[in-house]
């Protein structure tokens, strides 16, 4: 997705995913797309920025918020998981966990479920300082099962990965409002498919089988030309039968019969009397 000065895509395992339905709202700086997650899979959300002042890109996951990062100059950043600074949890989809809880039902809708948000707005840097993230746990969520909306999944972390080099960190003050707001709406293809969201499936052709033995057999032999014998007085008459009833008679009159004669010149196809 793309609006001006910046751009944003989602991978999984490394690779850049299909985006479907992209709108663009000038209005209120947002561009909306939805993509196909894959259960137990990791992704990271990365962004292109060649807005010429320093900005800062920060992640929600499910309308929580999951840590950002600077940008001091035009340049490419992402965000992959949850860090202290030592160890990374990988963001990761997992499954939507369900209750029947009537106490549930009652409690604040989630509107902010199933969706990836990023938004970038001006800053600058202030100071270095320690870790001082606050706490991201994105497996706390519960909806009752009679108000999920055909949401089967959400953001979780995956187990801890120690950093092969610890991180710093930079603390960004906000400059001004938001440049722009990249939101990634995120169910499982097949949904996507069933609400013509994604194109359907491309079913293979299935190869044209091959006649059994028996009927090439019987095409084979309706192929083979016609041979026709007649039997007249005092000779043989043989033929090829090239059209129905189109039967060539180079047998002639003047006391040849019985003699072989060579002719030449003959059209391949024509039938000849060789008697």
């Amino acid at each position: 997705m793309q609006l001006k000065e910046f751009s944003a895509w989602v991978c999984i395992d490394g690779k850049e995913v299909p985006e479907y339905s992209i709108e663009v709202s000038e209005a209120d700086k947002t561009v909306t797309c939805w993509i196909a997650s894959e259960l137990g899979k990791k992704f990271s959300v990365h962004w292109k920025s060649s807005f010429s002042g320093g900005t800062c890109g920060q992640v929600k996951m499910d309308g929580t918020e999951c840590g950002g990062s600077l940008m001091r100059y035009p340049s490419t950043a992402y965000i992959d998981g949850v860090t202290d600074g030592r160890t990374l949890k990988p963001f990761v989809f997992s499954s939507l966990k369900l209750t029947d809880d009537d106490a549930d039902l009652k409690a604040a809708p989630l509107p902010e479920l199933g969706v990836i948000e990023l938004y970038i707005y001006p800053s600058q840097e202030s100071r270095l300082s320690r870790p001082s993230i606050a706490p991201c746990d994105l497996s706390t969520l519960k909806v009752h099962e009679r108000s999920k909306k055909a949401v089967t999944q959400q953001i979780g972390l995956a187990p801890a990965e120690k950093l092969p080099k610890a991180l710093g960190f930079v603390h960004a003050v906000r400059t001004g409002p938001n440049l722009v707001r990249f939101l990634f709406k995120y169910r499982p293809l097949d949904i996507l498919r069933a609400n013509g969201i994604a194109p359907p499936l491309v079913q293979p052709k299935a190869p044209t089988p091959a006649p059994p033995p028996e009927a090439a057999k019987r095409v084979k032999k309706e192929n083979k030309p016609i041979i026709k014998q007649e039997i007249g007085e005092g000779k043989k008459r043989v033929g090829i039968k090239r059209e129905a009833s189109d039967v060539i008679d180079l047998t002639e009159n003047s006391g040849l019969r019985g003699k072989k004669r060579k002719i030449e010149g003959f059209i391949q196809g024509e039938v000849i009397d060789l008697t």
